[in-house]
């Protein structure tokens, strides 16, 4: 194990110490320093080399680049409880020289990396890109990493406030796993991230016969930049995610424009490129509440593809701007014992109306298991309407519950509608009806109607 501190060399005056009220210096730079001592540590006849963070404030000019195999970065024991400037924690304050490129605490960027651990640290990010996205914690091209035991948050010197979230750098996430990364993030608390709280994109098998991310016992709060916050991101293969909480994600556009959108999580086939296609994701006992968008959404903008093969098992959405769980593009889907309560529209939304192709691929094989769909549509004041659409084919609904618990709560007073839909380019449209739809063992309470097998607006 190798000490930071004999390697750091500041000027006098510049005191040490986690609290910045002790330590407001932000023109020292420590990251050249902590270079030395990780090259230090990787100089060691060891199996694991160790570079040991002792409580105190340290100030990154430049990301810090573990890019060694079987490496670990790691500050004193962290409670997840601990607050900005706690004197016992070791706090990474990113204060980028250049935030385009380089604004976070750490950067993975070498091929074939493997076994890298970060662990135990504070870290404050100051300052982000506006044009190529990065991300405080990113780790490309390295497997069998881990992130645990981190309380990342978005703060802005203080001559940078006020700063409205829509004057945040827009492309700025907080921990990213990408470029065939893979492996562990437990522990994670990410908060006021503009874009992406957590977001993992490509994991390519390489010499790997099955990569697979882990995501447990996270936070992900207050993601609410002006583009495309959302707390957790997946656009690729062999990903669980467990006993999450995420919460009040939110973008806040300029130019007047009101606040919008902001998903919970976000499951998404982003391009063609057939590793970005998300695929084997399993989310497990996770809540997602109060997000501008909706709690859960999967989608594609891609005709030929679609996130394959996602199982929900005892997630809770609640109290989402939009939906509670919003599918507009997804096959071999399973959701067991949903929760879905107090959303602006409908508890689940199965879309495959959109303007694309045809024949595009969109919903596919959904099956829903004991959902629990009560006081949803909150943004209605008027009309009946239900707790499911389904505006797809080959959808089984075995067993749940629906009501409306409180009267003066939600327009949810309809159980589940099946709707036709039309899809194609402008001028192509096409018209679609539901087939193969099977809703069976279901309890409805209070005004809940049974089941609408047809609601069909457009003209033949």
């Amino acid at each position: 194990m190798v000490d930071v501190l004999p390697y750091l060399t500041r000027p006098v005056g510049a005191d040490f110490s986690a609290d910045p009220a002790v330590d407001q210096r932000n023109d020292v730079d420590d990251s050249l320093a902590i270079s030395r001592a990780i090259e230090c540590a990787v100089s060691q006849p060891t199996t694991r080399h160790t570079v040991y963070f002792p409580a105190g404030r340290y100030v990154l000019r430049t990301p810090l680049r573990p890019e060694h195999n079987n490496l670990t970065l790691e500050g004193p024991e962290l409670s997840p409880d601990a607050v900005p400037g706690d004197p016992g924690t070791a706090t990474l304050v990113a204060v980028p020289c250049n935030p385009e490129q380089f604004p976070g605490a750490i950067q993975v960027n070498k091929l074939g990396v493997s076994g890298v651990w970060i662990r135990n640290f504070q870290i404050a990010l100051t300052d982000g890109p506006w044009v190529q996205a990065n991300s405080g914690i990113r780790v490309n091209s390295c497997s069998n990493c881990e992130v645990e035991n981190i309380i990342m948050r978005y703060a802005p010197l203080p001559d940078q406030l006020p700063q409205p979230p829509q004057c945040k750098p827009p492309n700025l996430d907080g921990i990213t796993f990408g470029l065939g990364s893979w492996g562990a993030i437990r522990n994670v608390i990410v908060d006021g991230v503009p874009k992406g709280g957590i977001y993992l994109s490509t994991v390519s098998t390489g010499t790997d016969p099955m990569p697979h991310t882990d995501v447990e016992n996270c936070e992900i709060r207050n993601i609410n930049g002006p583009v495309g916050a959302a707390g957790i991101k997946i656009i690729t293969s062999n990903v669980t995610v467990r006993n999450c909480e995420v919460h009040h994600s939110l973008i806040h556009p300029r130019n007047g424009v009101p606040a919008v959108g902001g998903h919970g999580l976000w499951i998404a086939a982003q391009n063609s490129n057939p590793s970005t296609r998300p695929r084997n994701v399993v989310v497990q006992d996770s809540y997602f509440h109060h997000n501008g968008g909706s709690g859960v959404m999967m989608a594609s903008p891609i005709p030929d593809k679609r996130p394959e093969e996602i199982h929900l098992e005892g997630v809770r959405s609640a109290y989402n701007g939009n939906y509670g769980v919003h599918i507009q593009a997804g096959t071999d889907v399973e959701l067991l014992d949903l929760w879905s309560w107090g959303n602006g529209y409908a508890g689940v939304y199965l879309q495959s109306e959109v303007s694309l192709p045809a024949s595009a691929l969109r919903v596919g094989t959904v099956t829903l298991e004991n959902p629990i769909i009560f006081d949803n549509y909150l943004r209605r004041t008027t009309g009946d309407y239900p707790g499911i659409i389904v505006q797809a084919s080959d959808v089984t609904i075995n067993g749940g519950e629906f009501a409306r618990c409180v009267e003066s709560r939600g327009r949810q007073t309809k159980s589940i509608q099946e709707q036709c839909w039309l899809s194609g380019l402008a001028g192509q449209e096409e018209l679609f009806y539901p087939e193969d739809n099977v809703f069976s063992d279901y309890v409805l309470y209070d005004v809940m109607s049974e089941p609408e097998t047809m609601v069909c607006p457009y003209a033949e």
